[in-house]
């Protein structure tokens, strides 16, 4: 009987320690700040990412991440977004200069 009662407390522990916080980075390789709107669900959090910094964004399930490049971005958590405050750059850096082909 008793172990009747403990499975539950158990199983919600498991479920608390195995869930891992998601979070979008945000690299702003820009020499000018610009401010960054992560939505999901109904909930909005807006923050300035400083010149050549980069602020990390909680973003549980998916969220959409809206900055300079005009558009809602929708990210999966521990993404990378990378930002020359013009465009939105999400698979290289532009200031990584590959090798001669």
């Amino acid at each position: 009987m008793t172990l009747f009662r403990l499975l539950p407390a158990a199983l919600t522990a498991l479920a608390l320690t195995a869930t891992a916080a998601s979070a979008v980075t945000v690299k702003n390789i820009d020499s000018k700040d610009h401010n960054i709107a992560i939505t999901w669900a109904n909930k909005q959090k807006v923050e300035t990412v400083k010149a050549g910094k980069s602020a990390k964004f909680d973003c549980p399930d998916d969220c959409g991440v809206s900055g300079p490049w005009g558009f809602s971005w929708m990210a999966k958590g521990n993404d990378t977004i990378t930002t020359d405050g013009k465009d939105l750059v999400t698979y290289y850096d532009k200031a990584f200069k590959p090798p001669p082909v």
